[in-house]
């Protein structure tokens, strides 16, 4: 038995794009190397500052509670670490700290097998997933197009915008036609009446989805309505937390595209339960992601496991903004990215 002899999440904060970085170490001088959710952005406080209780879950609540135990015995650990702690919430800081604790567990786990964590899982179901680059909020015509025709270059054959005004979205269509796939996301920024005007503008132009849209975003009957009403798929789920959360979302009936987010989720022991849900409800399991690093790998490892799965999130941003965590993006192919082949998580494949 190999037992946790460390737990430990720190705030990598080198600039703006955080990273909440979770490592354990194993009695045997194994290490894995999981990631937290980062945080609420907030340009009025220090790069990190709205992460900092996440990463006091980690280190106060759950760290004690792992030294010394099989660092092997990981649905054991997560659930319970779950049954002890869910009266502080089944959802929120609790579960984003777990899911750097789970992400690291099975990465260290991957690795003392030496085989990628999909491999642990079964392997891999598909043989490629196509991939989308999300783009941060542009709000400039000239900075979209640029971005757009950089991860053209790149090998993407789609985008997401986080833009609230279509006349972005119809610019791109302008200039790139039918060909460009785009999804918009607006993060529940309109109320119910706002969103179907929009959607059905949406439509009109071809989205591939439109996501989130509506506050607040958890509303799962307004999100239905938004659905009933307009000819344009929906997407959501990044700020579901429990295996619950999504039945009732799903139940809704609203969604064409789950997109769950592993690091607010619990980790990757929870996902493949999610999976089954999205199996269960058909519907297309697209992985949320912005970070480069370990919950991208996680999110990848993930995708390949379920025969759910549609989309990967890549993040795109302008060239000279980084993310804290030093890696890059995974090869594409043809618009694709393939299962990740390094031991555990795989991270250090783009590093």
């Amino acid at each position: 038995m190999a037992a946790i002899e460390s737990v430990h999440a720190e705030v990598l904060s080198n600039n703006a794009l955080v990273n909440v970085i979770v490592t354990v170490r194993d009695s045997d001088g194994g290490e894995g190397v999981g990631e937290a959710w980062w945080g609420i952005a907030d340009s009025q406080l220090a790069a990190g500052r709205t992460a900092s209780p996440i990463v006091g879950v980690v280190n106060d609540l759950l760290a004690p509670r792992l030294l010394g135990r099989d660092a092997s015995l990981i649905e054991r650990l997560w659930y319970e670490l779950w049954d002890w702690g869910y009266r502080y919430a089944d959802q929120g800081i609790f579960q984003m700290g777990l899911s750097g604790v789970d992400l690291a567990l099975w990465d260290l786990f991957g690795k003392r097998a030496g085989l990628p964590v999909a491999a642990l899982l079964g392997g891999p179901i598909l043989e490629e997933l196509p991939a989308y680059a999300s783009f941060p909020p542009l709000r400039s015509g000239d900075r979209l197009l640029a971005e757009t025709n950089r991860a053209l270059e790149a090998g993407f054959t789609a985008v997401k915008l986080h833009e609230l005004d279509p006349a972005y979205t119809e610019l791109l269509r302008s200039e790139f036609g039918d060909d460009l796939i785009i999804m918009v996301d607006v993060n529940g920024h309109f109320d119910p009446l706002e969103a179907i005007q929009l959607g059905h503008r949406l439509a009109e132009l071809n989205v591939l989805w439109f996501e989130e849209p509506v506050r607040p975003m958890r509303d799962h009957r307004a999100i239905a309505r938004v659905g009933a009403a307009i000819g344009c798929d929906l997407a959501g789920g990044e700020n579901e937390h429990t295996l619950d959360d999504f039945d009732r979302l799903l139940s809704a009936g609203a969604l064409s595209y789950l997109q769950p987010e592993i690091t607010k989720i619990g980790g990757l022991t929870p996902a493949r339960r999610v999976s089954a849900l999205a199996e269960l409800h058909n519907v297309a399991l697209c992985p949320h992601n912005f970070r480069l690093g370990p919950a991208l790998a996680a999110s990848i490892q993930w995708g390949f496991t379920s025969s759910a799965s549609r989309w990967m999130e890549l993040p795109w941003v302008p060239e000279g903004t980084a993310f804290s965590f030093p890696a890059g993006l995974p090869a594409l192919h043809s618009g694709s990215v393939r299962p990740i082949e390094a031991p555990g998580l795989g991270t250090e494949e783009w590093m």
